[in-house]
């Protein structure tokens, strides 16, 4: 009975103890959270196709596409993670279905030429999963649904292109079917 006393007699801890596995926690939740690519990381395309696109964006946009997206829970269906710019600057927004972390499409931007202050950023470039079970779209179709993507989930702008009702997203008569052999 008397150590139950002096138990109750100490001063109570307010604080939890930190360990390394409560850094190594927050470390993982950092990264889980962050809308940083990690080259490697993901299941990469089985068949990827690449299409010059040279579409001219905003700075706003850019700053929108530098944002990316993180899906938050299991409603969220994709992924939209910024490469770290390369040696030029150039970046790439990678689109990822978030459940199967596999890649759909990569913006490749191009920044506005520093010496140029009527420039614009670029997307020089798309590339897109070219077997969607066993399915492929052209360019335009890819770069359509790319552009749907990055409109409803960063509020993109895309002032050049038209609007694109969602149910251009998955447009059958964009696919066709693939050689099985």
């Amino acid at each position: 009975m008397a150590s139950h006393r002096k138990a109750e007699q100490e001063d109570p801890t307010t604080e939890f103890p930190t360990t390394d596995s409560d850094v190594d926690e927050e470390e993982e939740m950092k990264k889980w959270l962050s809308t940083t690519y990690e080259r490697g990381s993901k299941n990469p395309m089985k068949k990827p196709l690449t299409a010059h696109w040279g579409l001219s964006i905003s700075d706003a946009d850019v700053e929108k596409l530098k944002v990316g997206f993180k899906s938050r829970s299991m409603d969220d269906k994709w992924d939209m993670l910024i490469e770290d710019p390369d040696e030029n600057g150039n970046i790439s927004l990678h689109i990822i279905r978030s459940w199967l972390q596999e890649e759909c499409y990569i913006l490749h931007i191009v920044p506005k030429p520093s010496s140029d202050d009527g420039g614009s950023a670029t997307i020089q470039s798309i590339t897109w999963e070219g077997n969607k079970a066993g399915l492929q779209c052209d360019a335009e179709q890819a770069k359509k649904e790319a552009v749907i993507l990055s409109r409803g989930h960063l509020h993109c702008e895309f002032e050049a292109l038209p609007h694109y009702p969602s149910s251009m997203f998955w447009d059958p008569s964009a696919y066709k079917k693939l050689d099985t052999e």
